[in-house]
């Protein structure tokens, strides 16, 4: 089985079963399951090694995918002195690290995610591998989708959310250099692109610029991360938050890495226990 050590700390639950992605099942207490650039794999962390059992795919292509590259603590140094919330989520979560999903996957995730507890958008991401992957159950691409059609797609549980993914597939499947976003193209113009397309409004296109292209400054805002800026850092705020605004909050308060603030805090604030006086939104 090959493995590599690890250099930085990794927790592979709050990684990848925590609202990043939605490909990966627990199998055990410390061995997950899921995909990776459309190779099935488990993963495991022993001795400090990263075990997996696929031999497709390379050290390269595990340390991309799970940002082992980077030296988070150091991208948020003076925002965790700073902001003792920061500091809260960091110790808890060490070893939470942002993913480089596929943005396809990414995007098709989160337009299924409306009102979508975690495990309801991981059974829809399974039941449209099993339905439309083949003998493989890959991910099934735009033109596939746009073949299955609307009815199919509600069939996979997905609601009245099959009619924006039968939409998105169908304009993807005609323009396939749409999701190639070139790292030159600012963020807030990379969000607009994104949100040209049907069913894509402001969060799902900084989840899938957080999550799928690693712009570590999109700052998703959706129902918990909404409710723990108004708990943690505007106690007496009533109006809904403009998004122009938060834009300008949040990259004064968190820095150039807020992407990075808002996945600690958004796993801290929905993981903390259910005692705590913050209050506990049920759905995303």
């Amino acid at each position: 089985m090959p493995s590599l050590p690890l250099l930085q700390p990794l927790d592979l639950s709050s990684t990848l079963l925590g609202g990043q992605s939605f490909s990966w099942n627990p199998v055990s207490p410390s061995v997950v399951s899921g995909w990776i650039a459309s190779h099935p794999v488990q993963l495991e962390i022993k001795k400090n090694h990263l075990h997996w059992d696929n031999s497709d795919l390379s050290p390269d292509q595990i340390r991309h995918y799970l940002s082992l590259d980077l030296d988070l603590p150091s991208l948020l140094e003076s925002q965790l002195l700073a902001d003792p919330h920061l500091r809260a989520a960091a110790r808890q979560h060490p070893g939470l690290r942002p993913l480089r999903e596929d943005p396809w996957e990414c995007l098709v995730n989160f337009i299924c995610s409306s009102l979508k507890q975690i495990t309801q958008i991981r059974q829809i991401h399974a039941n449209l591998r099993s339905a439309f992957g083949g003998p493989t159950r890959s991910f099934p691409s735009p033109s596939t989708l746009t073949q299955a059609g609307e009815q199919s797609l509600r069939n996979c549980a997905l609601g009245y959310r099959a009619r924006s993914l039968t939409a998105t597939a169908q304009r993807l499947a005609s323009q396939p250099s749409f999701l190639s976003i070139p790292d030159s193209l600012p963020t807030p113009q990379a969000a607009a692109h994104l949100e040209t397309l049907p069913g894509v409004g402001p969060k799902i296109s900084r989840c899938v610029l957080l999550y799928a292209y690693n712009r570590l400054d999109a700052f998703p805002v959706d129902v918990w991360v909404d409710r723990l800026l108004r708990q943690l850092y505007f106690p007496k705020k009533r109006k809904p938050f403009r998004l122009a605004d938060l834009e300008v909050w949040t990259q004064k308060h968190f820095g150039p890495n807020r992407g990075l603030a808002q996945l600690l805090l958004f796993h801290w604030f929905r993981t903390r226990p259910k005692t705590s006086p913050l209050g506990n939104p049920k759905r995303r």
